[in-house]
């Protein structure tokens, strides 16, 4: 073995090592993180919608600011999608959006104002301003309200019910179109 090889041999063990020690010492918050959300819904295969379950796996692994950028990435482009399915004007702004949704009776006011709770702050946390919190305990708390709104939005627009074992979404056209098999 060549001496290269020696020295990234060695780094790789030693980095193993490091990250395996931070994995099992923040094992029980992780865990506890998860549970804390305990979601289990479907989501149809959006093209967000891996990085809508994404969300989850950041808020567990304590990537907070992360999470609550995301949350709000995906809502954009659940809303965008829902104008675009219904027909409806599309406009860069996003309350704009979520108030045309709600006025054309295409979202619920409960939908309506998670959307607004997830998009609260949003400039500030995309544009990094002062004004976001640092403190991790106050980042947590929004990551989770954030969480919670985008599984409330999420389950009203992919709501579902089993019919003889066949998942029957309510609102179909927000479904991908059934393909063979």
């Amino acid at each position: 073995m060549e001496e290269e090889e020696i020295r990234k041999a060695i780094k790789r063990a030693e980095l193993e090592h490091i990250l395996k020690g931070e994995c099992l010492s923040t094992i029980g918050e992780r865990v506890t993180r998860y549970l804390e959300l305990n979601f289990s819904q479907l989501t149809p295969n959006a093209h967000w919608a891996s990085i809508s379950a994404e969300c989850i796996l950041l808020y567990r692994d304590g990537h907070f600011f992360a999470c609550i950028a995301l949350c709000q990435a995906v809502a954009e482009a659940i809303v965008r999608d829902l104008c675009k399915r219904n027909i409806l004007t599309l406009s860069k702004n996003f309350e704009a959006n979520v108030n045309r949704l709600c006025s054309n009776e295409k979202i619920s006011a409960e939908c309506k104002g998670a959307l607004e709770t997830i998009w609260k702050g949003r400039n500030d946390y995309h544009h990094l301003n002062p004004e976001v919190p640092t403190e991790r305990e106050k980042l947590q708390a929004i990551a989770r309200t954030k969480m919670i709104a985008l599984h409330a939005v999420e389950s009203e627009i992919f709501a579902f019910e089993l019919v003889s074992g066949a998942i029957k979404p309510k609102h179909p056209k927000y479904w991908p179109e059934a393909q063979d098999g």
